[in-house]
């Protein structure tokens, strides 16, 4: 299994919403659309379930959290799936995956929406930010990224390697999350086939790992 620029292709669109496909495609087109979708999401999907199969047992993620590709209005800009240890499954934070137009990303996140219906604090979860320093020496961070929640996910990240270089980017950062949380993870752009997907999605996870488990 690999992710193509295929794949990434698809979520290069204007119109997103169904009324404004449904205005300038025809019923013919928009059904080839939503059959291209479809067809993408179940490769996403199976994705998913085979990263899910293969990580440590002791993780407990079988049945990670794979939202639909369309919210019943809209098509989709991107898929999205998530990770959590089952015995916290009301955490706010989480490992995810995530497929857009621009890149594949493995990343650990903060997840806002509804986070009052959650557990976990938003200071517990920026607290970590003092621990990456430590957590990075036993990985390879070349292709890792850090940037604030606020920022839109097709934007130019941070690499983590200029973060944990520069004694001014904590403070940086803090400002730019505007009260909110940061987000870090490994991104593969979109420049060639991912090969090896699934390897490559279970070991960003399992290096990612150690400090989500740290929050629960």
């Amino acid at each position: 299994m690999e992710v193509t620029i295929d794949d990434l292709d698809l979520f290069d669109h204007e119109f997103f919403a169904f009324k404004q496909l449904k205005e300038r495609y025809t019923v013919e087109e928009v059904e080839e659309i939503k059959r291209q979708y479809k067809d993408h999401w179940q490769k996403w999907k199976r994705l998913q379930q085979t990263v899910a199969s293969t990580l440590p047992e002791s993780f407990h993620m079988e049945k990670p959290k794979i939202e639909s590709w369309t919210n019943g209005w809209n098509l989709r800009n991107h898929f999205w799936s998530a990770y959590r240890d089952p015995n916290h499954p009301h955490q706010n934070a989480c490992l995810a995956v995530l497929l857009n137009k621009k890149q594949f990303q493995v990343y650990l996140m903060f997840q806002h929406y509804k986070s009052d219906e959650r557990s976990g604090s938003l200071a517990a979860y920026n607290q970590l930010l003092t621990t990456l320093g430590q957590w990075s020496k036993g990985i390879d961070i070349k292709d890792y990224y850090i940037w604030p929640q606020v920022e839109h996910e097709l934007d130019d990240h941070l690499p983590l390697s200029a973060f944990l270089s520069d004694d001014m980017q904590p403070e940086k950062l803090m400002r730019a999350m505007q009260g909110r949380t940061f987000q870090l993870g490994k991104l593969f752009f979109k420049t060639t086939t991912i090969p090896n997907i699934v390897e490559t999605t279970a070991q960003a996870l399992e290096e990612l790992a150690p400090l989500y488990f740290a929050l629960t």
